[in-house]
Order: C-alpha cells, then structure tokens, then sequence
C-alpha cells in the first residue's frame, strides 16, 4: 500500500486544472469525490502545450510563466490532474518531490509518461490496457447532489411554475469527422415536439459551441409549440448559462451523443437519459461509450418515443476516488 506524506495537518491535494472545462473539472469531480481540503492549480497553457508528452516528459513547458509561479514546495502528497498537457507538469511534481507525491491522471497521458504515474483513470470505451491503468465509466465531473441541490434553488423561479414532464434537451454540435446540420436539427426537434404533443409538459434547450447555425434551426422549430412550453438558451448569449438547472430540474434529458462530458454529467443527474445519435454523427469510441451506458441502464438510444422513466445513476469520479483512497490508506 502506497503511503501520503506524513502531515499534521491533513495531507496535501493539488488539482491540476486545465484551463478547458471540460477537462478540468473531471480532475475537481474528483477531488470533490474524496471529500477532503484541496487546492487548484490553475494551469494556462503554453504554446509547448501542442507537443507531444513523448518529447515534453515531466516539465513545466506546457504552461506559461504566470501558472509556474503556484508550482513550488511544498509537494504535494497526492495531485490530482486529467488530461494530456496536465500529465506533464504532475511527472515534473512527482519528480521534484523524489516519488513522495502520489498522481491520479485522469484520461490517457500519452507515451512516455505511463510508467511513473502511479493511477492513470482511462474511460473503458479508449480500450487501454495497462500496468498503471484502471478502466472508468465515462469521465468523472463534479456534478454531485449539493450542485443540483444549489441549482435547483438558483433556477427555482424559472423553472419551478414550468409544466411537467420537463424535456431537458442539451446540444452539441458537429466535429470534424461527423455532420450535425439541418437535417440532425430538424430530425431531433421533430422528435421533441412530438413528444410534447403527446404528452404536454415542458422543454428546456440549451445549445453548445459547437450547435453553430444548427442552434437557428431548433429554435425555430421548437419555437412554434409557443413561449410557454419552451425555454431557450443559446450558448454565449451573454446570460447565465442554466445548464445545471436543466440537470437538476429535468425529468426527462435529452443529450446529443457527440459528447462524452455532456452524456457523464446527464448520467449524474436524476432525469431518465436519451442519447441522440443519428447515423454517421458518433465516432467509434463513442458508440462504444453509448453502448456500455445501455447496458448499464443508465441511458436509451432516442429512437421513436420518449417516455419518463429512472435511468441508473452515476458519476465515475466516485469510482475514482474510492481507489485512490484505497491505494493512500486515507
């Protein structure tokens, strides 16, 4: 068993948060999960950041001068980091600290740094195998009970007079490889808007980066079924983004399958999940995610039908803190 640093005070935690959300908060997800005292190194990243680990090993060249100044002694008993430029500076601590600093990588840090890292957390669906790897559902977040309890309060007002059932439906966008355009759109909100013929209620939407023009076609589509049924919100509009309270609110989620953070999070909430993934719209890997959340019951495919109904829930980060408490005897 791998022992932490002796403190009188509590050992040391370090999340190294990349500046992308969407990975960052995988790495607070969790440090929350462990439920102990914690500090972010916030980690803005260099132009270096787009070589590969291979070439970068353990050093601070991923991030700027500015992120370098928190990276100092003491060293950490555990850090905690998720993704690929994060890695780097969590083998540069691990290193300073002559192996005393215990890391937890979240997602696949790339070749050359696998060996020295002591738990590399990699989603099932990458289909990685190896010494320091331990195979995860989905991507750990930071979506808990106390969240969706604070934003069911934050979004009490706006939301708590809407009809139910309520339709939470939230929506990426295309990637490079696969289309999400006006045929998806208009599929998508046909689906939606025969639901609510059928069975009233409500729709919250909210759109991503990544919807672009996309978004224009949905609004426009679900905008006829009337301002008292549907709740927009485009992303970057300038308002507060009440994506949390569609998760906490939500009895039914309707979620584009093209993102694996977006799915995780869903699957963290209490709302029964669907998966919308027309053909040629998901890559392999994420087939394979969808396909482990249905045999999980924690997600349907949406195919002709919604119906209310209690999906499994869950969030990784659980999972991922359990083992490294085992591993530190914390």
């Amino acid at each position: 068993m791998l022992k932490a640093q002796s403190r009188t005070d509590g050992p040391l935690v370090w999340v190294l948060k990349d500046e992308r959300p969407g990975t960052g908060n995988q790495a607070v997800g969790v440090a929350d999960a462990i439920k102990v005292k914690y500090q972010i190194k916030k980690l803005e990243l260099s132009a270096f950041g787009r070589l590969p680990n291979l070439l970068l090993g353990g050093s601070l060249r991923t991030i700027t001068s500015n992120a370098k100044k928190y990276i100092l002694p003491p060293w950490p008993d555990l850090v905690i980091s998720a993704g690929r430029r994060a890695a780097s500076v969590a083998l540069h601590i691990k290193r300073k600290s002559e192996g005393r600093s215990f890391i937890c990588q979240i997602m696949f840090p790339g070749d050359g740094l696998v060996a020295e890292l002591d738990l590399i957390a990699v989603p099932k669906h990458d289909q990685i195998e190896g010494r320091n790897i331990w195979s995860i559902t989905g991507a750990p977040n930071p979506i808990t009970d106390v969240v969706l309890s604070e934003a069911r309060s934050r979004w009490q007002q706006e939301f708590s007079q809407l009809p139910r059932p309520i339709v939470g439906l939230i929506v990426g966008g295309a990637t490079k490889r696969m289309p999400f355009g006006t045929k998806q759109v208009e599929e998508l909100a046909q689906l939606i808007a025969d639901h609510n013929s059928t069975s009233g209620g409500s729709i919250i939407v909210t759109t991503s980066r990544r919807t672009g023009k996309a978004a224009d076609t949905l609004f426009e589509k679900l905008g006829k079924l009337g301002r008292e049924t549907v709740y927009f919100n485009r992303w970057n509009n300038g308002d507060e983004n009440p994506y949390l309270g569609i998760l906490s609110y939500s009895d039914i989620l309707v979620v584009t399958g093209d993102s694996i953070t977006m799915l995780s999070e869903a699957c963290a909430a209490p709302g029964g999940v669907y998966i919308y993934t027309p053909t040629e719209f998901s890559s392999v890997k994420h087939l394979r995610f969808h396909a482990e959340l249905y045999a999980m019951d924690a997600a349907r495919p949406l195919q002709n039908e919604l119906k209310h109904w209690k999906s499994v829930q869950f969030n990784s980060a659980n999972d991922v803190a359990k083992e490294i408490n085992l591993r530190l005897g914390w």
